[in-house]
């Protein structure tokens, strides 16, 4: 008669052998709970943290948009007025257009830039180890630095760009890089794809590295074009850095500063104004403590979205 095990029992060597019973009763109870304790114990710290230093500023910048409230002076409720005004305002307006265009332009270009490097990195060449070295310099320059360097390089008189253009004939007049409105925005997001494209090369090329060259291989022997195996085989698999990478330099190319502030302060005629400078000039410059918040408040909730959908994007990697 054939022997039946419970979910306690296991068969070794044809012998019915006893697994030990799971832990239960008290014991076990009192040990999940000192699990429990030492988890909140060491959580506690950083939900401190992330309770003062996010959530109390992000309350009171709420309260502040709500208020007519100037640098040194008690603020007055006026509710959503300070939103009303800004809906009315031209410069708000153009700002929201200029964010779109800056920030879709400067990620659109540092990713396709960025991938055409990663592929030709990739590939077996001599000093290829030097030329990455290289590539990556303009990412680990601090951001000041590299703003005052293109400051001078596109200065009117004394500039590297308008020297070079005049001394090779190339043109005769000096040109206004960062003071014509139909060439600053453009100065602008050369800057930062050039200050950014390293960091879409460098990503892009350790997923291209971590891709078996088997693959390939394969491909180039059944008769796959390059094209083909670009298509089959690394798009899929570099799919999720795509995402990834993208997202975080959306998120840090519209919350930049440092570029718009050190090259044209928003200038000329609002025409490189992107809402963080906006809500810097406001809240600082014209002193509007409130009108400020209202700006930065107006602006939040797009990254709320792309915080959350890259979040959600790296939870569903972690269970993959």
């Amino acid at each position: 008669m054939a022997l039946q095990a419970n979910s306690t029992d296991a068969y070794s060597g044809g012998v019915l052998v006893e697994a030990p019973a799971l832990r239960k009763g008290p014991k076990a109870s009192l040990s999940l709970r000192r699990e429990a304790r030492l988890a909140y114990t060491i959580l506690t710290p950083t939900l401190l943290v992330i309770l003062f230093v996010v959530a109390y500023p992000f309350f009171i910048a709420i309260y502040m948009s709500l208020q007519d409230k100037m640098v040194g002076a008690p603020g007055r409720f006026v509710g959503l007025s300070n939103y009303a005004e800004l809906l009315r305002d031209e410069v708000f307006l153009r700002t929201a257009w200029n964010s779109v265009i800056y920030t879709v332009a400067a990620v659109g270009l540092k990713f396709f830039i960025g991938l055409t490097m990663a592929l030709i990195l990739d590939q077996e060449r001599p000093f290829n180890n030097f030329f990455r070295t290289l590539l990556f310099l303009p990412w680990a320059v601090p951001v000041v630095i590299v703003s005052l360097n293109w400051r001078w390089i596109y200065d009117d008189l004394s500039g590297f760009l308008n020297n070079f253009l005049i001394t090779f004939h190339i043109t005769h007049d000096i040109i206004s890089w960062l003071s014509d409105p139909r060439l600053a925005m453009g100065c602008v997001i050369a800057v930062v794809v050039w200050a950014g494209t390293p960091f879409y090369a460098m990503t892009f090329l350790a997923g291209l590295q971590s891709i078996a060259k088997e693959l390939y291989e394969a491909a180039e022997i059944d008769g796959a074009s390059i094209v083909q195996q670009f298509a089959y085989i690394t798009l899929p698999r570099l799919k999720t850095i795509f995402i990834t990478t993208v997202m975080l330099s959306t998120i840090w190319t519209a919350t930049n500063l440092q570029f718009v502030l050190i090259l044209t302060k928003g200038g000329p005629a609002s025409r490189t104004e992107i809402f963080p400078h906006l809500a810097y000039q406001t809240a600082l410059g014209a002193r509007r403590l409130g009108m400020g918040a209202a700006v930065t408040l107006v602006f939040f909730p797009a990254l709320v979205v792309l915080i959350i959908l890259l979040t959600r994007r790296m939870l569903r990697e972690r269970e993959d």
